[in-house]
């Protein structure tokens, strides 16, 4: 992102929290207090423990709900009590309400010391928030897919994205229940049924929390009887295992705090815990889906046909040193991409096959393919083998000083599994080289494992920008939780 357009951003950002703090502290200079179910013709007493603290305006009834509005007049606590008699049967019911309001010096009023008016504007700013940082990283996704797809920052964009898009939702319907149904809500209750509807949002994903979650362990037990046992096999169960904790934290949050809509204030710290725990476990969701979706894209991705070479990634050969089946695919994948280009536009590439001679094999992994090509008839003088390599990195950097020593800014593309395209793209990039990359097909259960290591790279790689976001979650629901204490404290 350029200077001026972060510029730009960070002036709507501060205009939006400028205009919503200014928007609360004008309404919150005067409280409307709701008593729902009176009749048109109730008669209402409003009296006080202390006079000239606080005025009200006259009462006013629509659809069944009266409203009277208090307004500070000077600093002080004051009692209230808001009698109205409605008709029951043929006589009428004394029903008192007892309020406390305290008057700040500010002339904030506040009631029971923690709730206030114009706590709709605070919705309203997290609806306009959400939303700006919704297309912002929308904007941010689609430039990065296009200009610099093989990076993590892709992935944190497209996460961002799904983030602040559900969040603008839920904080668009709940501005809408402010405005609807005013009688139902104060400032304690809205922030507990934003947690409610962050719970929801992991309850619809809890399914297929449970199916994929299923899914990695058998293809992870798969891969181990297959592959045998290492640490790197087991990514999928340790994420399982991570999902089924933050899924267990979210419901026993959610368990902690039943009453949703009603909450009192004795339930903050319960609905702080809820808000907090969904809200950051369904961002983790959305970066595991971010990073698939990722990673499935660029597996499937079809470059365009105007390449001067192709990089073959290499891996294990056989004893004979022959290509084993993952290698022999990622060639075939190289082969049939050569053959298309040459068909539609009449371009020949060159080959670069690249990798090492490990301590068991009996050749190069790039002769064996360099062999391979050549028995499928391509010609050997546009074949460049890289024989030193022995980690992906080293695949680009030694492979683009074969293809720079030849041409200069050559359109490069690079062949490997399709769950290995998304990695060894950013890879390339970290190698100063810039290429497109095509996967070949591969067993099943392979590709879980696979989604799963590049989500811890992305958690291991902007690990600051993740903590940056948990720290922020925390902090932001307590203080929004505590918002009407917390401007108490502010303004004695």
């Amino acid at each position: 992102m350029k200077k001026k357009q972060a510029a730009i951003i960070f002036i709507i950002y501060f205009l939006i929290i400028a205009t919503t703090a200014s928007a609360v502290f004008i309404s919150g200079r005067s409280y409307p207090l709701y008593i729902s179910n009176p009749t048109e013709t109730d008669d209402f007493e409003i009296t006080y423990s202390e006079e000239g603290i606080v005025s009200h305006s006259p009462v006013t009834t629509k659809n069944g709900i009266s409203k009277v509005v208090f307004t500070g007049l000077k600093k002080g606590t004051v009692e209230i009590q808001t009698k109205y008699y409605p008709e029951s049967g043929n006589k009428k019911v004394n029903t008192t309400y007892y309020t406390t309001l305290k008057v700040t010096s500010s002339g904030f009023t506040l009631i029971s010391g923690y709730d206030f008016g114009g706590y709709q504007f605070i919705c309203m700013g997290f609806v306009l928030l959400t939303l700006t940082s919704f297309i912002v990283f929308t904007k941010q996704f689609i430039y990065r897919k296009k200009n610099q797809f093989f990076s993590y920052k892709t992935v944190l964009d497209l996460a961002m994205m799904f983030y602040f898009g559900t969040q603008f939702i839920v904080f668009a319907g709940m501005f809408s229940l402010c405005i609807i149904m005013p009688d139902r809500f104060d400032s304690v209750k809205m922030y507990d049924f934003a947690g409610l509807i962050m719970s929801i949002i992991f309850m619809v994903f809890t399914p297929l929390i449970v199916v994929f979650s299923a899914f990695l362990c058998i293809s992870n037990l798969s891969l181990i009887r297959r592959e045998g046992f290492r640490v790197n096999n087991l990514l999928g169960i340790m994420i399982s295992t991570l999902l089924a904790i933050g899924s267990l934290a979210c419901i026993v949050s959610a368990y902690l705090s039943p009453q949703s809509t009603y909450g009192e204030i004795n339930d903050i710290k319960y609905s702080v815990l809820r808000c907090t725990v969904s809200s950051v476990f369904v961002y983790f969701i959305f970066l595991l889906l971010a990073a698939m979706v990722c990673c499935i894209y660029a597996g499937s991705h079809k470059p365009k046909y105007n390449q001067d070479y192709i990089i073959i990634l290499g891996c294990k050969i056989k004893k004979d040193g022959t290509p084993l089946p993952l290698l022999r695919g990622r060639i075939d994948k190289a082969l049939d991409f050569y053959n298309a280009q040459l068909a539609q536009t009449g371009k020949q590439a060159c080959f670069v096959p690249s990798g090492g001679k490990g301590s068991d094999e009996v050749i190069s992994e790039a002769q064996s393919m360099k062999n391979y090509l050549i028995e499928k008839g391509i010609d050997e003088s546009i074949i460049f083998p890289e024989t030193e390599s022995a980690t992906t990195m080293q695949n680009m950097k030694f492979s683009d000083k074969i293809i720079s020593s030849k041409k200069k800014d050559a359109n490069i593309l690079f062949a490997t599994t399709n769950y290995h395209v998304f990695r060894s793209g950013i890879l390339s990039v970290s190698a100063g080289m810039k290429a497109d990359g095509i996967g070949a097909k591969t067993k099943w259960y392979f590709w879980p494992n696979a989604q799963i290591r590049e989500f811890i790279g992305l958690i291991v790689k902007e690990w600051k920008t993740n903590l940056l976001f948990v720290v922020s979650a925390v902090i932001l629901s307590v203080v929004t939780a505590n918002l009407g204490t917390i401007l108490n404290l502010l303004f004695k």
